[in-house]
Formats: structure tokens, C-alpha cells, sequence
């Protein structure tokens, strides 16, 4: 993990070596953070291999989710997974998830895509989160286009076998909530 500090109006990363943890931190450039915008590469203290295997499971995801599969969607989650809806109660377990899923999978014009722009494994690789934007459409029966765009927080637990799962799934719209409607 990067340690950053807002000092001063402006974001610093403070250096890892203990004998550089002084009141000296480097200047992070405006603009940038410690994850680039619009980028998926992370600085990540060794865990290189298991980010990498993050953003690989993150994007099967995504395709079992394009592909509609129910099943193979809700699969991603680990058994105490959950998905944090908006305007919805908490809905945990598998069949809650993959009937959730299969609902929304049978919407007309659903489609979904989202974007890493973040992934961290913690330093002992049992938990990493993918955090991103995202935008969706579908049309309620005999109602309207919907679209959605905003962001999403995925936490993630690594499997004894090395697979990664979904423990939290959460988004939140950008939009205005008449404002979805077209």
C-alpha cells in the first residue's frame, strides 16, 4: 500500500524506507495520484503478480456478466458475499445473488460495463479491493431507457486455491436520480 497525505492544499506519498519517514515527502504532480487516472497500474509494495490476478478475475467477471450468465456471475462471489444495492436491502448468500442477477439479466436492453482504474492487494495478500466507474442501461417492462453511470468499490478475498471473490460489491450512481430516464 501507498501511505499519502493531503499536506498543504495538495497530495504528498510519503516514502516506505523507515529511514526516510521524516517530515520529507515527495511531491505528488497535480493531476496525478498514487494510481494514475484512467489507468489500472498500481504501485503495490510486491503484490505485483496478485494485482495482476485481481484485475484478471475483475475482468472474467465483467465477461460472465456480458455473456448473461446468471450462474456464472454469482459465482464470483466468496459464500459470505454480498452486493450493496442501492435503494435495496443488503442481499447476501448465493441464491439471493444469483436470483438478483437473473432478474436483472432478463430486463430489455441490459448492458453493463465497468473500468478498473484502482486495485491494491493488502500486503498480506488475503484481501484487495478494485475500485472504478461504471455505466448501465436497461428498460423496465413498458417503462423507459434507463442509463446509469458512476462509480463501484469491489472487495475482494483470495481463495485458498489463489482465485480471488467478491466479499463486497457497491456502487454508487453519479446521476441525478430523475436524470436516469431518457
Amino acid at each position: 500500500m501507498i501511505d499519502c497525505r493531503l499536506s498543504k492544499g495538495k497530495w504528498q506519498v510519503m516514502p516506505r524506507s523507515p529511514k526516510l519517514r521524516s517530515s520529507k515527502f515527495r511531491r505528488v504532480p497535480p493531476g496525478e495520484n498514487a494510481t494514475a487516472p484512467g489507468t489500472t497500474k498500481t504501485k503495490t509494495s510486491g503484490n505485483e503478480a496478485r494485482v495482476k490476478a485481481l484485475l484478471a478475475a475483475d475482468a472474467a467477471w465483467l465477461k460472465a456478466y456480458q455473456s448473461r450468465d446468471a450462474a456464472a456471475a454469482a459465482a464470483f462471489y466468496a459464500k459470505n458475499g454480498a452486493m450493496l444495492v442501492p435503494n435495496r436491502p443488503l442481499l447476501t448468500g448465493a441464491r439471493a445473488l444469483e436470483k438478483f442477477i437473473a432478474q436483472s439479466f432478463q430486463l430489455e436492453d441490459y448492458d453493463i460495463v465497468w473500468h478498473a482504474k484502482q486495485a491494491r492487494v493488502a500486503r498480506s495478500g488475503e484481501l484487495g479491493y478494485t475500485s472504478g466507474s461504471y455505466e448501465m442501461r436497461f428498460r423496465p417492462a413498458r417503462g423507459k431507457l434507463f442509463f446509469d453511470k458512476g462509480k463501484y468499490l469491489m472487495v475482494w478475498e483470495r481463495q485458498a486455491d489463489d482465485t480471488w471473490k467478491v466479499l463486497l460489491d457497491m456502487s454508487n450512481s453519479d446521476m441525478p436520480s430523475e436524470a436516469c430516464r431518457i
